[in-house]
């Protein structure tokens, strides 16, 4: 969508910010591409230079911000814009210091090597700016350039429209359906465990449905796992993958409509009123397609059952996985290979509580006996080394004795 009129552009968050200097393609190319994106449920940003009213710059790069997806359509008259390289060089920065939004370049009638300002298409507008605005801004804008062009885009020049569109759309919809890898925690001790679940899905093979059980106590990693394993596959999936979060808390409807969309090739769902009428809608998808699905948290037999349907009618290839703290719902009927998460040995609980408490792979000399009496009070268990290390953070010896009763006298349920 475009921003609302009367509104700023960061009054909503969007899926994709769409940079492009009007006069080049706003009524062909960015048109036809926004549109496509709309019809298949992308919220996207449409921005043009002369669409601005008064000085808004500060709400379009607040709009650059708050976008998952930046998307530059590079024409000949791209670099002409001090808006397009202004919101360029904030997107590059934002970029290289978060991770986002993801840069996906359109090089829609120039090439890699122009937008390198390798040759002399960019280079006059570039010494205007500079003339104007001074060196500094000019080399800003000309690193920001030249840092685009070597993501890998696609080239526009002899090619028919509605193909590059196709393919820029479907790449749009990979990543947006894609769960991050939960990068912001320290992974300690999953790599043997990753590599067991992996086998057993028999990632190698393409025969079959294959659907793996991940079992344990609370807070012992079962998501975590479940969440790796997805991100290594679901590229191989072509964006067909669903993860629902901690499925307990979801009726079961909106547990079917939120894998019936994810699956799908559009984002859309099927307005459906009763479990039959997912299910249905689910095996239909995934009857021609393989899917990748994780249900989290599971608690309940029938929860799998109608959330799944049945499996003999998902395409070979599939993969489904669930995570559970009770193994009795795993469904040996329905072919399901149970992996039991493996506590944690000592030296790697007290890694990975060092991490938290220290920012270190180790205790320092001070606090060895504490911190292997609070990893011994807590089971072992990551999660709870995590919340507690975290919590004792920068804390003095004080707090972490009381922290140390308060573990001993906890239930082991509560910890």
């Amino acid at each position: 969508m475009e921003a609302p009129c009367g509104s700023g552009a960061s009054a909503t968050q969007y899926d994709v910010f769409l940079s492009f200097r009007g006069p080049d393609t706003r009524n062909t190319f960015t048109d036809c591409l926004y549109r496509t994106m709309v019809g298949q449920g992308i919220i996207a940003y449409r921005d043009s230079e002369e669409l601005h009213a008064g000085d808004r710059i500060d709400d379009l790069l607040t709009a650059v911000g708050d976008s998952k997806i930046c998307i530059p359509v590079l024409s000949r008259g791209y670099a002409s814009s001090p808006w397009c390289l202004r919101k360029l060089a904030r997107v590059t920065e934002l970029n290289e210091s978060t991770g986002k939004p993801a840069i996906l370049p359109i090089f829609f009638d120039v090439t890699p090597s122009d937008v390198k300002v390798r040759t002399e298409l960019y280079v006059e507008d570039l010494e205007k700016h500079e003339r104007r605005h001074g060196s500094e801004i000019r080399q800003r804008w000309e690193a920001a350039l030249r840092k685009v062009a070597e993501i890998k885009g696609w080239e526009v020049q002899g090619k028919a429209h509605g193909e590059v569109i196709d393919l820029v759309v479907k790449e749009v919809l990979h990543k947006l359906k894609v769960k991050q890898r939960p990068l912001d925690t320290k992974l300690v001790g999953v790599d043997e465990q990753v590599e067991a679940i992996m086998k057993l899905l028999d990632d190698d093979s393409s025969t079959g449905v294959r659907s793996v059980g991940i079992h344990g106590m609370g807070g012992i990693g079962k998501t975590t796992l479940a969440k790796i394993v997805f991100n290594e596959l679901c590229p191989r999936f072509d964006g067909r993958c669903s993860f629902i979060e901690d499925i307990r808390e979801q009726s079961n409807t909106i547990g079917l409509k939120q894998l019936a969309s994810d699956i799908s090739d559009f984002r859309f769902i099927d307005n459906f009123s009763n479990t039959d009428e997912g299910i249905h809608s689910i095996t239909r998808r995934a009857s021609s397609k393989k899917v990748l699905v994780v249900l989290d948290n599971l608690n309940k037999k029938e929860q799998l059952k109608k959330l799944m349907g049945r499996l003999d009618a998902f395409c070979s290839g599939g993969r489904i996985i669930i995570t559970t703290r009770d193994k009795r719902i795993l469904d040996e009927e329905m072919g399901m290979l149970a992996y039991e998460v493996k506590q944690m040995d000592l030296d790697k609980a007290l890694e990975l509580f060092a991490w938290h408490a220290f920012r270190s792979v180790s205790p320092p000399d001070t606090h060895q006996s504490l911190s292997r009496e609070v990893v011994s009070s807590t089971r072992g268990l990551p999660l709870a080394l995590e919340v507690i290390g975290s919590s004792l953070h920068r804390k003095g010896t004080k707090i972490w004795e009381e922290m140390l009763e308060r573990l001993k006298k906890a239930p082991h349920n509560e910890v």
